[in-house]
């Protein structure tokens, strides 16, 4: 049985690493990589094309479905692993393990929005007027989140976009740290459940 999760892990492993390959080369869309990138693609394909199928997995121009499908192998991988070290696994922990891996996307996620903003928000600062393509494409990036926050707190308030910029940084880290305290805690709690 052992030899067997090992073995089954170790094709789930490979497998992601494929996956990263593939959403590696979609960044370079121009280039041709010839018959080795249609295998891959064939290999794929089929299983991030069933997460690509779930609009809400699609985010203003971002498409996180690639996301889901690697957070998925992960769940599984964790699941596996934690059976082949103690023998067996206890509903909880399996919670706990989904709990685990769901708030590593959103925590990626948050930080990578909380990047992003106070990028956006130093060059915003520093009064930087000439729009260069970085710039645009972080604004377009954080355009949803950054006007979510606008409508839900300053709708009727005229306020610069620099302070809409600084109250959306402040936000998102204060998700940031309350939801990695809410989550250990939770993630314990969990673990420790004897079903």
């Amino acid at each position: 049985m052992d030899l067997l999760l090992r073995v089954i892990t170790g094709l789930l492993s490979g497998y992601m690493l494929l996956l990263f390959i593939r959403i590696i080369i979609t960044w370079f869309s121009s280039s041709n990589f010839g018959k080795p990138f249609e295998i891959l693609k064939s290999i794929t394909d089929p299983y991030l094309n069933y997460f690509r199928q779930f609009t809400f997995l699609k985010f203003g121009m971002m498409d996180f479905s690639s996301i889901a499908g690697i957070l998925l192998l992960v769940i599984l991988l964790n699941i596996l692993n934690t059976i082949a070290s103690y023998g067996s696994i206890t509903f909880g922990l399996i919670l706990a393990i989904v709990l685990g891996a769901a708030w590593s996307a959103i925590n990626f996620l948050l930080t990578f929005f909380i990047i992003l903003t106070l990028i956006r928000l130093v060059t915003g600062m520093l009064n930087a007027t000439k729009q260069s393509p970085l710039m645009t494409t972080i604004e377009t990036i954080i355009s949803p989140v950054t006007n979510f926050v606008y409508n839900k707190i300053f709708k009727t308030k005229n306020i610069t976009y620099t302070t809409c910029l600084a109250v959306t940084g402040t936000i998102l880290i204060v998700l940031l740290i309350s939801g990695n305290a809410i989550t250990s805690y939770l993630a314990k709690f969990l673990g420790n459940l004897s079903f």
